[in-house]
Formats: structure tokens, sequence, C-alpha cells
């Protein structure tokens, strides 16, 4: 084996220890992330301690990815509004009547607020209202939309300002969040009546 080989074949190994790393990494990041959605359901106040022994990592591993506690819920956060962007992107909220595509969106995005339940709760606590709608921002456009398409249409009140309705109907959703997490609702009787309230209050003007 020549000395140009011996470094090649070093490096090749150096290269893959690299991305094994990386990969153990990602996978304890998952993992952390995972834990502490799973806790805070329960307990909005956990503590990155009990997330690292229900992630079945060390405590070390858990401050060297996060810096702390609103590091690791705003990596959290941007997690859950990405899944519930897709949700919502999904659901097809161009298609079909204003209505129908409301309850199909509003469906998908319960589906995944429930394995959030906790940051729903947390989140108005440490963030401004002004913030928390900023970073919902990519799931909310797709909403926004349609409340202007079911305007148009006439299927919507067109005497409710469309950022009214987005506030109406964010709040529904916290309103049944906190109602499960409460223990007084189940979730398939809290997306019963969000489902209901919000169909209601969107379409209140033809009833």
């Amino acid at each position: 084996m020549t000395l140009l080989s011996s470094f090649a074949q070093g490096g090749g190994a150096g290269a893959g220890a690299h991305r094994s790393a990386r990969a153990d990494a990602r996978r304890n990041a998952e993992r952390i992330l995972d834990a502490t959605a799973e806790l805070l359901a329960a307990n909005p106040g956990v503590s990155l301690e009990q997330v690292a022994a229900h992630a079945g990592v060390s405590r070390a591993t858990v401050y060297h990815r996060f810096a702390g506690r609103d590091a690791l819920l705003d990596a959290l956060t941007e997690r859950s509004i990405a899944e519930v962007t897709e949700a919502v992107q999904s659901a097809r909220p161009h298609e079909g009547p204003a209505v129908e595509a409301m309850e199909r969106v509003l469906r998908a995005a319960w589906q995944v607020v429930g394995r959030y339940r906790g940051l729903v709760i947390v989140n108005p606590r440490r963030l401004p209202r002004t913030e928390l709608r900023r970073r919902l921002g990519p799931a909310l456009e797709p909403v926004r939309s349609l409340i202007r398409r079911g305007r148009r249409s006439g299927e919507f009140d067109p005497e409710l300002p469309v950022e009214w309705s987005i506030g109406v109907i964010t709040d529904l959703i916290h309103a049944a969040s906190a109602q499960v997490s409460a223990g007084t609702m189940r979730p398939q009787a809290a997306e019963r009546v969000l489902l209901r309230t919000a169909r209601g209050a969107l379409t209140g003007h033809r009833a």
C-alpha cells in the first residue's frame, strides 16, 4: 500500500465517521424534540433534565444541542409550524367550495396540533402575540387566501375582516387544545366542536 492510498483510505474513513456522528446528532435532536412535545402536553413546566431522561440522553447532550429551554421550545415550535404548514397545504385549501376546504384544513391542522398541545399552552406565555403570528405566517397564509376566496364567493361573511377571521380560527384551535390538555374534552370531541364553531363564525351571515 502506498502512502497516497493509505492517506486516501484514512480520509475516507474519517469522512464516514464524520457523517455517522452527524447522523447520530440529528437522531438525538429528534429524540429530544419528540420527548419535549410529549412531556409538554402533560406538564408545561417540564425541565431540560426531565426531557433528557425521557429522551434517553444525557443532560450534556441536550445542552450541547440547545442553549436553554427557550432555544429548545423555539426549535420545537419551528418543527410544529413546518408540519402544520405541510398539513394545511396537503388539505388542498384552493380546491372546491370554501366551506368544505376550510373543514379539510382545520381537520388537518388539528391532527398536527394534537401532537404539540403543550406548545399551545406554553408559547403564549413566553412570546408576544405579534411574534407568534409572525412565526405562524407560513401556515396561516393558505388559510388567509382561503378566507378571501370564501368572502368573494359569499360563503364566508364579507363583513368580517380577514385578519379578524384568522384570529378567531387560531383562538378556537388554542381553546380546543386547552380543553384537551385540561382533560375536559377528548380530542375527537374537541375537533367536532372546533369545526362546528369555526363554521358558524365564518358563515353566520347565511343563517
